[in-house]
């Protein structure tokens, strides 16, 4: 019995490995996704500066354009002023002239501000392009990173489900089934070592007599609060493979 314990300690611990083997594979494209993600956001980000770079310059532009428009009002209208004697016409164009006065100041302090915000936004998106490259070229590195990965994972997962399969054949019959059922009940934990009088799987501590029964090894003992196969310590120990 002995050595169909050993034999169910080593299937245990290549389970293990087995399962973090699969959950590092299942990890990979999660990750991926997540810089991808990432990468996209920073992307839409540097675009969202060139977005709004371009609408100041628009705005800019209109604000030129109507600068020169009342500015062109402004030279008529002095103009007209000049030739008129009419004190009713003369306090009507001055008022106009003052009002179009203080439409250029403000229009052209409103776009002096926004050619100040243009060249900021200018530097940042020069920094966000700047960081989008680097991470392109992260992200390309990371993608061939990944297939290698998985490509290696899978052959190390192949591999030990190949040493499964020659565990399993000397384990046919109720060693085997006991075996799985339990871990199909206990998230694939179903042998665990005896310390300390406990079992390591659930906490619950055994009384002499069953310590006694886990240490002779003649049979199957199952922890009788988790039902998991206990071994005792030792003989855990030794039924671990040399790395």
């Amino acid at each position: 019995m002995k050595e169909i314990l050993a034999l169910l300690v080593r299937l245990q611990l290549l389970d293990d490995k087995i399962r973090n083997q699969r959950r590092r594979l299942e990890s990979i494209p999660g990750e991926l996704n997540e810089r991808e993600a990432a990468f996209a956001a920073k992307e839409a980000s540097a675009e969202q500066i060139e977005a709004e770079r371009k609408a100041r310059l628009i705005r800019v532009n209109d604000l030129e354009n109507e600068v020169s428009s009342n500015e062109e009002r402004i030279a008529k209208l002095e103009d007209q002023l000049l030739r008129t004697r009419d004190a009713g016409s003369i306090r009507i164009g001055q008022h106009e002239i003052e009002g179009l006065r203080d439409k250029v100041s403000t229009d052209q302090e409103e776009a002096l501000g926004l050619l100040e915000e243009i060249d900021t936004l200018e530097q940042q998106r020069d920094v966000a392009r700047a960081d989008v490259e680097t991470q392109r070229a992260e992200l390309a590195h990371f993608r061939l990173v990944v297939d290698s990965d998985e490509k290696e994972l899978g052959q190390v997962l192949a591999a030990f489900q190949v040493e499964r399969d020659e565990l399993l054949k000397p384990l046919s019959g109720k060693p085997s089934l006991v075996y799985q059922r339990i871990g199909d009940a206990r998230s694939g934990k179903s042998v665990v070592p005896l310390r300390g009088g406990a079992c390591v799987g659930c906490g619950m501590g055994l009384n002499p007599n069953d310590q006694l029964k886990v240490k002779a090894a003649k049979a199957l003992f199952q922890c009788r609060s988790c039902s998991r196969i206990l071994v005792e310590q030792e003989l855990w120990s030794a039924a671990v493979p040399a790395e």
